[in-house]
Order: C-alpha cells, then structure tokens, then sequence
C-alpha cells in the first residue's frame, strides 16, 4: 500500500495559514472529515487534543504529526497542510511549524495502515524531503513528491545483495570505527552504490557481513588499524587501508571496487597500498591491538578498587570488589602482551605473549632462581609490551623453521610446536631480559612518585596538549597509554596524570558544543545539529565527534583545541584532581578526589577553546 492511498487532494492545503496551535488543529480536522474519513468531527477532534494533551507531537525541523485513534474514524486517513509562515505548536526544538501531517486510525483492530504510516514517519526523517513538501506548489505535487521518495526507498530496499562490502575498525573501537562506516555509507548513497559496513567496535561487530553477501559484492573495504579476520574473504577482490582513510576518502576506496583495482585475495597476508603501514604505523598497530583488548579490563579493575574504597558501609561487598579488582588487574599485562603477540603472529603467538605478560606482571628474573626468596617487582606496561613483541616476533621466527618440516606434520605445528617452542623461546628471552625492565619501570615509578607540583602541572598540561594534537591518533594515543600505565602500577601520582588527559580529552568536542549552543548563528543548521552529540561525547571522554569539524577548518579549530586542552590538563593538575579509573568522563566523577574542581578546570578548557574558536571560525552562514 502507497502512502497516497491514505490521501487525497481534498485533505491537502498548500499554503494554509493559523493563529494558534487549536486553529491548527480546528484545520487539520476540517480537511480530515471533508475527505471523509471521520463520522464524528467533533469527538475525532477532542480525540486529537487528548493525545496532544499528553505530550506534544510537534517535532522538530518545523514537523507535527497529530493523531488519534478513535471508533469516530470509518476509514484510516491523513490530512496534510504547510503553513508558509509558521505557527507556535509548542515543538520539541521551539520552532515554528510549517509542516503538518494528522493521521487518523480506526480503533477497530485493523493494523494494515500502521506500516504504511511507519514509512511515512522515517520518510519525515529526511531533511530534504521536508523540504520537498513544505515548497510544493499544488496538492498533485505534494502526492507526487510522497510517490516518489516512497518508490526510491522501496528501490533501495529492493537491492537485495549489496555491491561493496566494508569492515571498519579502530584500536579502540569506539569513535574511528563508526564514523569510517558513516562516510562509506553516506558516500555509497551519493555515489548510488549499495554497501553494507561491518563495524568491530567496541560493542562487538555489528552488521556483520554474511556469506551470501560476500557471494554476491564486487569487491570488499578493509579500513582498519586492528588486525581483521580475512579467511571469509578468500577469492573476493580486497583492499586494505587504515580506518582514517575510510573518513577521509570513502569516494575513492569504493571507486576502487567498483573499477576493480583491488587485488583478489588469496589467504595470504595483505599489504596496505597506502603507503601509510611503513615504520613506526606496523609496531604501532600491534601495540594498540594489545592495548585496545586490556583497556576494559584495566578499567573495570580501577573501578571497582576505587568503588571498594566509598563502600566504608558495606565492607562484605567492599572486599568483594577488592577481590575482582586485583583478578583483573592481575588479566591486564598477560592480556596486553598476548594480543601484541597475536597482532604480529597470529593465534600460535596468543600462549607465548600471555606467558610473557605474566613475567612481567610477577617480575621473574634470572635472580629469582639462584635466590627463591629474593623479593620480585613488576617491570609492569614496559615489561608486558616488550614481552609481547619478543613473543609475536620469536613465533613467526618458529614458524618459517617449522616451514621445512614435513607436509604429514602440519596438524601439530599450530598445538604443539608453536605454542610450546614459542613460551619456552620467549619465555627464556623474558626471564632474562626482565631483570633490566624491572630495574628501568622501578627507575620511571620513583621519579613520578616524588614528582614536585610543579613538574606535575607541567606533565598534565603537555599530555592535556597531546591528546587533542590527532584526536584520537597516534600521539592521543600515546598519551593515554603512559597515563594508563602508570594507573596500572598504582604510583603515588598516577591519579592527578589520568585525571589530566581524560579532562583534556574531553574538550574538543565539549569546545564545539559549548560554540554550537551559544552562537548558533555562526553555524550552519547542520552543523548545528551536532550540538547534543557533541556534549555527550565530550563529557563521555570521546573526543573524536570533533574530528568532523576539525577537518573542515583545522587551522582554527585544532590550536583552539590544544590550548583548551592544556588549560584543563593544568588546571586539573594543579588542583591535584585524580581518577583511578582510565575511562568514563564525567560520569565517574564521584570516583574522583577535587570534583568541584575538576568541573572548573574542565569549564576554562571548554569556554576557552569555545570562544576561540567560535571568534575565529569563518561561518558558512
């Protein structure tokens, strides 16, 4: 059924005019009954004015959509007017409407026209659409326009096998990952390509790929700075690049498939035609790969220690807490290893990197065995990252010794021969290598443990500054990595570090949404709609929902950005707020030490920054 069907040009009125929002409606129900749908005009109106009394249906972007459901409707149908000049219908965003829809359904049990009134409301979604409706110039033109927009959607959804497949995928998995997904996707649509986008995000994957879709797809994106599974892929044309690339070229890489440029991939291991996954970007992607799967349990181990310590009510739950704390703080160095290891040898090196990951975390040396009782110090985040590389690296040495073993002895080399000359390698190499780790992570915790305020002050502003350099990238991330370390390790001033970057971090987009809200004028209605996301992100310590903006004008926005940053990893600092807890924003707030002050330090950062950038921004207004 078309949404026409439930219309006719009778209950159109282009152009209408009212005073107030019951003038609206006294018109919206007038088209209703003069098309016929209605027995009762007046019990169908104070139907509509019982629901509106509940909550108001106008929307936002000039919309309302009143309704009702009432035995005083023969028949399922909606009535349309747009009102050049707009009326006060008490909107969600405030604005004038000037685009109404009253539908109205039969309380009778037939729920036929509610899918045909479902694809109405996400055709409303559509910006341009509106639009499209509000400048008609004639009821045929309205229905015209809703036959059309209808028939399109009904085109897309028809595409049954997408063209181009993706996966994206970030280190962390928590801001790069989609916004890679949105550019492909918002791209594909201009472009009229049908894709489908994987993500593997923090929350898992989502929109995984099936196997008649890679049947079926010309070709497939990796834009991903983890290690992805490719077995699934054998025999499909595949073309590998970082996830920024998924940002900031998604025309070109889907260009790629479709002029079928990307090489067929053949099981073997995929080399990045970016020239970008050279140098220091191959250590780089194996370091966050670890990082990315001990971060969660780092912090669920900061908060339920720091959480143990208010619990001075419940001491029985206390201990509890204290207890899975320490079992995932125990996790946190065989996991960050083992999955190092994982991302440059593949599943053999797993064992090995978790065996060094554990010498780390227990401090066993060469020393230990000549003397049992000699007392063992972690060569905490230094060790365990070390030990993964030496694990990852020493297997994919075992592995091209194994390669001339006979073919008949294949099925043991990935149970028996990888694993157990892989720890016994790695864990030789560890064992001796750790009495030097152990002795230069004990030299690194003394001197920030008796670190002076002002050398803190000074720490908290340049690693406030770093975090907001790449948003997200490499220095952003090395930032946040030494403040994670250190918390791990529990050193005397590790708090007041990770309460500084994670303040820092906030502020780009906190920044941008302090300027959209407060000079709206300045912004485009786009740009405008960010706003919300925008705060939520910032106070959530997500600060890629700046990335956007950044780009578009990075020669004001990023050094406003950096400054705020450092402004609130100083002022933090020097207010000495600490957080134990590498992650949360502002919703751990209660975990912290100087709250209150910590809110200040973050409102200079955001209002500085926000001023700045929205004084020297150029409008596209």
């Amino acid at each position: 059924m078309k949404i026409t069907d439930l219309m006719s040009k009778e209950a159109i009125k282009i152009h209408g005019h009212a005073s107030s929002k019951m003038d609206a409606i006294d018109k919206m129900v007038s088209l209703m009954y003069r098309q016929g749908n209605v027995s009762d005009k007046e019990v169908y109106k104070e139907a509509v004015i019982e629901r509106e009394n509940l909550s108001t249906t106008g929307m936002v972007d000039g919309i309302a959509i009143p309704h009702a459901r009432t035995n005083a409707i023969t028949q399922a149908g909606i009535a349309a007017m747009t009102l050049p000049e707009g009326v006060d219908y008490q909107s969600m965003d405030g604005q004038p409407t000037t685009l109404i829809f009253l539908i109205a359904a039969p309380d009778n049990g037939d729920n036929v026209h509610l899918q045909v009134l479902s694809e109405l409301s996400t055709l409303l979604m559509d910006h341009d659409f509106c639009e499209d409706l509000k400048n008609a110039g004639s009821p045929e033109e309205f229905l015209s326009i809703i036959d059309l927009a209808q028939s399109a959607k009904h085109e897309t959804e028809a595409v049954k096998h997408p063209e181009v497949l993706a996966v994206t995928a970030c280190p962390t998995g928590i801001a790069h990952t989609y916004m890679a997904a949105e550019a492909l996707e918002k791209k594909a649509k201009e472009m009229g390509v049908s894709i489908k986008v994987e993500t593997q995000g923090s929350v898992g994957v989502k929109n995984e790929l099936t196997q008649e879709d890679i049947e079926h797809a010309k070709g497939v994106i990796i834009a991903a700075d983890k290690n992805i599974s490719l077995n699934r892929f054998n025999g499909l044309p595949l073309y590998s690049c970082p996830v920024a690339r998924g940002i900031d070229e998604p025309e070109k890489l889907i260009q790629i498939i479709l002029d079928e440029q990307a090489p067929i991939y053949k099981g073997e291991e995929v080399k990045v035609e970016n020239n970008q996954e050279k140098g220091w970007h191959i250590p780089y992607k194996h370091l966050m790969n670890g990082f990315s799967h001990a971060l969660p349990l780092l912090v669920a181990a900061g908060f339920m220690s720091v959480l143990a310590t208010k619990l001075t009510f419940n001491t029985q739950f206390a201990n509890i807490l204290n207890v899975f704390g320490n079992i995932l703080y125990l996790l946190v160095l065989p996991v960050l290893s083992g999955y190092i290891a994982m991302s440059i040898a593949d599943r053999p090196a797993l064992g090995p990197g978790l065996a060094c990951g554990y010498i780390a975390y227990s401090g066993f040396t060469l020393a230990w065995l000549n003397n049992p009782y000699t007392t063992l110090s972690t060569s905490g985040f230094l060790g365990a990252i070390v030990g993964g590389f030496i694990a990852g690296y020493l297997v994919l040495a075992i592995e091209k010794l194994c390669a001339k073993i006979p073919d008949m002895f294949d099925g043991i080399k990935p149970v028996l021969l990888y694993p157990v000359l892989g720890v016994l390698s790695s864990g030789i190499v560890m064992t001796v290598l750790n009495t030097y780790l152990v002795i230069g992570h004990s030299f690194i915790m003394e001197r920030v443990n008796n670190l002076p305020l002002i050398s803190l002050v000074i720490i908290g502003a340049s690693l406030g500054a770093m975090m907001s350099i790449d948003m997200g990238g490499p220095v952003n991330k090395f930032a946040y990595l030494f403040a994670n370390a250190l918390v791990f390790t529990r050193a005397n001033n590790a708090a007041i570090i990770m309460a500084s970057v994670m303040g820092a971090g906030m502020i780009p987009p906190l920044a941008i949404g302090f300027s959209t809200l407060v000079f709206k004028e300045k912004w485009t209605k786009e740009e405008r709609g960010t706003t919300l996301k925008n705060i939520i992100m910032g106070l959530s310590f997500v600060s890629e929902g700046a990335i956007p903006f950044m780009k578009k004008d990075q020669k004001h926005i990023l050094p406003a950005c950096i400054l705020g940053s450092f402004i609130t990893g100083a002022l933090s600092a020097y207010y000495k707020c600490g957080i134990k807890v590498p992650h949360g924003g502002i919703w751990v707030i209660y975990l912290m030490t100087n709250p209150f002050k910590y809110v200040i330090a973050l409102l200079a950062g955001t209002i500085v920054a926000g001023l700045i950038i929205t004084f020297t921004h150029k409008s596209e207004n």
